[in-house]
C-alpha cells in the first residue's frame, strides 16, 4: 500500500482537526470492529440524547421508507441493522463538528452535495445488489472531506485556491495542486487513514476523481471509486449548470463502466428525490428550492438529442487539454521537473509553513560541472538527453517529501522539508557522490557528470527567499572554485 504510506510526506503539515466527540470515536471503533454485539450501538447512541433523537428522525423519514413509526433505538437497530444506523449517527457528528469555519468556503453547499452523493451512492449500491451498500453511503459522505482539512490547515492559501477556481474554472484538485502542492483527495485519504479505516475507504477517496488510477490488485477499491465518481457526477448534474453536458458525460461514463444496463437513471433519481430533500433539513442545512429530479432529467434529455453526438468527445478533449496545460504551466518542458516559477511558489509555501510550525529546512543549488564539454563533445541533443537522465536520477533518489526543480540551464535546486542542516548536508553529499558514479548511455557513448552543491538552511525567523537563493549560490560557487564535485555549506564569512 505504498500509495497510501506516501501520503504522509505531502499531508503531515495538516493542522489537527478538533477532536471527534466521544460518540463519534466509539462509532468509528465499531466500523473497524463489525463483530461487536448489535445492542452496543444503541447503548452508545443513548449516551447522546440529541444525537439519538436525530437518528430516530432519519429512521422515520423516507430515507428508510418504513411502514410504521419506530420509537426507540434498540428496535431501530434490530429492524434496520447496525450498518445503516452507525453511518447515519456519524454523519450528524461530522456535519456538526465541521459545519462552519471560513467565510470564503460554502459549508452548507459542501454538506448538501456530500449528503446527496452519500444517498445516491447507497442507492446505486443497493440497485447493484451489493452487501456493503451502507459503506457506500459513508464513502459518498466523506469523499471530499479533504477539502475541509485543507481549508482549516491552509486558510490563506485555500482562499487563493477558491479564487483560482472562480477566475479560471479550474477543478478543485487541479487548483489545489497548483497552489498547495497537494489536493483534497490526498488529504481525505490521509485523514481516513488516521481514523484507522482500511484501504477500502481511503483508496477510493484518494482516487475518486480518477478511479482508473487505483493500483492494480485493488479491484474492490476500483469499483468503489467508480461508484463515488458517478454519484458525484449525478450530484453536479442536479445542482450545477450545464446540465445537458453533464448528462451526456454521465451517460458516457455509465456505458464505459458497463453499468448502463444495471443502473436506471430515472429510477435512481426518483428514489433520490424522495430521500434527499426530507433528509437535508434534518442536518440543519438549507434546502433553498425543491427540485424535481425526474423533471430535470427529462428536460435535459430533450435538450441532449438536439446536440451533436460528438459533444461528449469534445468536452472530454477539452478537459484533457486543460489538465495538460495546467501541468505545462508548472513543469519544465525538457526534464518534467518543477520549473523555475513553480519552484519559487513551492519555496514560498515551505517558508510559510516553517514560520507557522517552527521547523527548519534546507535549500540547495546544484550546478553540473563542466557541462559545456558534454555539448561540445557529444552534441546538444546528447546534452538534452543527459539533463533528462539527471532529472530522472534526482526524482528516483530523493525522499518523497523533498522537492527538486530545474533552476535553469544545467542548474537544479532542492528543498528538503523539515530537515536539519546536518542531515541535509549528508543527504545532498550522498546524492552528489551517487551522481558522479552514475553512467548515462547516449547512442553508443557512455557519459558521466559531477555536480557542485551549495547548501543553506532556513527556519521560522530567518532570511527571505531571495537571500536564501543568494546564500546557496555563494556556497555553490565556493564548491566550484575548490575544484567541483563537492558540497559546501554557506557560512556568513564566505561572502564574496
Amino acid at each position: 500500500m505504498d500509495v497510501l504510506e506516501n501520503l504522509t510526506s505531502k499531508t503531515d503539515h495538516l493542522e489537527e482537526f478538533p477532536a471527534l466527540p466521544g460518540v463519534a470515536l466509539k462509532i468509528l471503533e465499531r466500523i473497524k470492529d463489525p463483530e461487536a454485539p448489535l445492542c452496543q450501538l444503541a447503548e452508545v447512541l443513548a449516551t447522546d440524547p440529541p444525537l439519538s433523537a436525530k437518528v430516530l428522525m432519519v429512521v422515520n423519514s423516507p430515507y428508510f421508507g418504513l411502514s410504521r413509526r419506530i420509537t426507540n433505538l434498540p428496535h431501530a437497530v434490530n429492524l434496520l441493522g447496525e450498518d445503516s444506523l452507525k453511518y447515519i449517527a456519524l454523519s450528524f457528528s461530522l456535519v456538526n463538528l465541521f459545519g462552519k469555519g471560513r467565510k470564503f468556503f460554502d459549508y452548507s453547499l459542501f454538506w448538501k452535495e456530500s449528503l446527496t452523493c452519500a444517498v445516491v451512492s447507497r442507492l446505486m449500491a443497493r440497485d447493484l445488489g451489493l452487501q456493503d451498500a451502507e459503506d457506500f453511503y459513508f464513502l459518498g459522505l466523506i469523499h471530499n472531506i479533504g477539502k475541509l482539512a485543507l481549508v482549516r490547515s491552509y486558510p490563506e492559501q485555500y482562499a487563493l485556491v477558491m479564487d483560482k477556481i472562480r477566475k479560471e474554472g479550474s477543478e478543485f484538485h487541479v487548483a489545489e495542486n497548483e497552489v498547495l502542492g497537494c489536493n483534497h483527495m490526498e488529504a481525505g485519504a490521509f485523514l481516513v487513514n488516521s481514523w484507522g479505516l482500511a484501504g477500502g475507504f481511503s483508496l477510493p477517496i484518494l482516487h475518486h476523481h480518477h478511479p482508473d488510477h487505483v493500483p492494480e490488485g485493488h479491484s474492490r477499491s476500483l469499483f468503489r471509486a467508480r461508484i463515488i465518481f458517478l454519484a458525484y457526477e449525478i450530484c453536479l448534474f442536479l445542482y450545477r449548470e450545464d446540465k445537458v453536458l453533464r448528462l451526456s458525460l454521465l451517460k458516457d461514463t455509465l456505458q464505459e463502466y458497463e453499468l448502463a444496463e444495471k443502473v436506471s437513471l430515472e429510477g435512481l433519481l426518483v428514489k433520490a428525490g424522495e430521500q434527499i430533500e426530507p433528509l437535508i433539513p434534518l442536518f440543519d442545512l438549507e434546502l433553498n428550492t425543491e427540485l424535481d429530479y425526474l423533471q430535470i432529467l427529462e428536460d435535459s434529455k430533450k435538450e441532449l438529442v438536439k446536440l451533436s453526438s460528438s459533444l461528449t468527445r469534445k468536452v472530454k478533449e477539452q478537459r484533457e487539454k486543460i489538465t495538460t496545460l495546467s501541468a505545462l504551466a508548472t513543469q519544465d518542458g525538457l526534464t518534467g521537473l518543477k520549473n523555475y516559477q513553480s519552484f519559487r511558489e513551492a519555496l514560498d509555501r515551505e517558508l510559510a509553513g516553517c514560520r507557522r510550525y517552527a521547523y527548519s529546512g534546507v535549500l540547495a543549488l546544484a550546478d553540473m560541472d563542466s557541462f559545456k564539454s558534454v555539448n561540445d563533445n557529444y552534441g546538444h541533443m546528447a546534452g538534452d538527453h543527459v539533463l533528462q537522465e539527471i532529472a530522472r536520477f534526482f526524482s528516483e533518489n530523493i525522499r518523497k517529501s523533498d522537492i527538486v526543480a530545474r533552476y535553469g540551464g544545467e542548474e537544479f535546486v532542492f528543498i528538503l522539508s523539515r530537515t536539519s542542516v546536518k542531515a541535509g548536508l549528508q543527504i545532498l553529499d550522498r546524492l552528489r557522490e551517487r551522481l558522479s558514479k552514475f553512467q548515462m548511455k547516449y547512442l553508443d557513448q557512455t557519459i558521466s557528470v559531477s555536480m557542485s552543491v551549495g547548501v543553506t538552511s532556513f527556519s521560522s525567523d530567518e532570511a527571505s527567499k531571495d537571500e536564501l537563493l543568494r546564500q546557496a549560490d555563494t556556497a555553490m560557487y565556493q564548491a566550484k572554485n575548490e575544484g567541483g564535485n563537492r558540497t559546501r555549506l554557506f557560512r556568513p564569512f564566505s561572502r564574496a
